[in-house]
């Protein structure tokens, strides 16, 4: 037994190695071909909706994830492969999370568990497997009568959900001097995946965390509840479960004396997670926006203090401020500089700023950190306008003081979105320029350890003003999505080509179908 267990567990890292190496050869391969001059992309498909349009792990879903397309047909246009019901007025899908699991990869417990789409309505969650032509949900999870869910989020990317409520109204004066009862802020449920299991519900209250919380969730294993100006406190969730759960509930199984069965109807889930006290408190801070970000060697937080224009990087175990961890931002300019860790948990900071992008790197020298930088990326086109000079009768030139607090005009480009491709271990920008004719669009793909430029890809931009402008790249394909004003959304999808089978066959055409002035000329 102990035999066969053991070779079983060999098979499964072999092929998952097998799997890894080949699919990034393969896709080193394909990216080194975009990088020469015989391929380009080209727009093969676009589609206008009057509804959110989503992009998640290379499919695109329509209709409030009613309808997906995905893989490609002849044509190299993306198929439709599923089209789900209408499940009633009130069952609109307000989020959704791809779960794209690798059996090769599970315990041995969870094989057999596919790649699933998990989608939030307002009282339910529902999971969709996405190799199976499949209208209707295969799992259903009811959440509750009383209360809706509006956010679904990750807390362990890939292997555990949060669900979140929407946020309840403070009381009045008057509800209150009435005895009102301290609101619940928000309500959150814990999933884990491979198989679905209901970890825990818990509320958010004033009387636990203080008049003061405006919200809360769940991340990273941490409960982070936000606060009056500025304030976040962070709790350890593993703690909390071990500590203030009443019981475990079981999806689809009693739960109480009464026979309500968690996750089903009338009932739903139960909150078996309750305080009496505030946790203990692991981290706090105040900063600009309730945003701070983790990460780094040894481990640093980066924040923005109230009321400046600056980030600082300070180490998580003493706070103390790391040499030159002060990064400053531009205050001319429209858009604020956004600052976060690398996806890659490398450990360095990307800061993206109105035309460049910089990145950091951690130096540790005996006990004390430095912010060093690792390279530096210029998305600016370097076009010099002309300044407006004004002179005086006698020709003098006439200066004019510039005031620091003028606002610079960047308003002919705007950088959208950074992203890394994982498994090509590489960055890519996209960016909208504007000049006085047209606008364009430059997707820009960087070695990641060192940043040179390894291709740019110029895609057509026929808006002028866009809400959301987001590009997805996978490999051969990049799948632009683009909220161009209130209630409408376009897709366009461009695939790579080879130029030289291009221009072939256009030569076999034109051999096939010469023109009329030649007709006429054999005549």
């Amino acid at each position: 037994m102990y035999w066969n267990l053991y070779a079983h567990t060999c098979v499964m890292v072999s092929r998952a190695s097998l799997y890894a190496a080949f699919g990034r050869a393969e896709s080193c391969a394909l990216i080194r071909c975009a990088c020469t001059g015989n391929y380009s992309y080209k727009k093969v498909w676009q589609k206008n909706s009057d509804k959110r349009i989503a992009c998640e792990g290379g499919k695109i879903y329509l209709e409030n994830f009613r309808i997906w397309y995905g893989g490609y047909n002849l044509k190299n246009e993306p198929k439709c492969l599923q089209e789900n019901q209408q499940r009633g007025p009130n069952r609109k899908i307000e989020n959704a999370l791809l779960a794209n699991i690798h059996p090769e990869c599970l315990p041995l417990p969870n094989r057999g568990h596919k790649a699933s789409l998990y989608c939030l309505e307002k009282r339910w969650l529902l999971r969709f497997v996405l190799d199976k032509q499949c209208v209707s949900p295969v799992e259903s999870v009811f959440l509750s009568s009383t209360q809706k869910f509006s956010d679904l989020s990750w807390n362990e990317p890939q292997k555990s959900l949060v669900l979140a409520t929407t946020h309840s109204s403070r009381p009045n004066l008057q509800e209150r001097q009435a005895g009102a009862p301290d609101p619940i802020m928000r309500l959150l449920a814990v999933f884990e995946l491979c198989p679905l299991k209901f970890v825990g519900m818990l509320k958010i209250t004033q009387e636990v965390f203080g008049k003061d919380v405006l919200s809360a969730t769940i991340s990273h294993g941490l409960l982070i509840t936000t606060h009056q100006m500025g304030l976040i406190k962070m709790y350890s969730f593993d703690e909390i479960v071990e500590k203030y759960r009443k019981f475990e509930a079981k999806l689809y199984e009693e739960f109480d004396l009464e026979g309500n069965v968690c996750g089903d109807m009338p009932v739903g889930l139960p909150c078996n997670i309750h305080f009496t006290v505030c946790p203990p408190v692991l981290f706090e801070l105040r900063c600009t926006e309730h945003i701070v970000d983790i990460g780094g060697f040894p481990w640093h937080y980066l924040f923005s203090p109230p009321k400046k224009s600056c980030y600082h990087v300070c180490n998580l175990a003493n706070g103390q401020l790391a040499k030159n961890g002060i990064l400053s931002m531009d205050v001319t300019n429209l858009d604020t500089d956004k600052a976060c860790f690398h996806e890659d948990n490398s450990g360095r900071i990307v800061f993206v700023e109105a035309s460049n992008i910089r990145l950091f790197k951690l130096s540790r020298n005996n006990a004390e950190c430095e912010i060093v930088e690792d390279f530096y990326i210029d998305l600016s086109r370097n076009t010099s306008k002309a300044e407006n000079v004004m002179y005086t009768s006698s020709g003098r030139n006439v200066k004019r003081r510039i005031s620091t607090t003028e606002v610079q005009d960047l308003s002919e480009m705007m950088i959208h979105n950074v992203d890394y491709e994982d498994e090509l271990d590489f960055l890519y920008t996209n960016t909208v320029y504007h000049d006085s004719d047209e606008a364009y669009n430059m997707v820009n793909i960087y070695n990641n350890t060192t940043g040179s430029l390894l291709q740019q890809i110029r895609l057509e931009e026929p808006w002028q003003e866009v809400h959301e402008h987001s590009v997805h790249l996978d490999l051969d394909t990049i799948i632009k999505v683009v909220k161009s004003s209130p209630g409408k959304f376009c897709c366009v999808v461009y695939r790579l080509y080879s130029n030289v089978e291009e221009q072939e066959n256009s030569q076999k055409h034109s051999t096939k179908h010469p023109t009329s002035n030649n007709r006429r000329s054999r005549r």
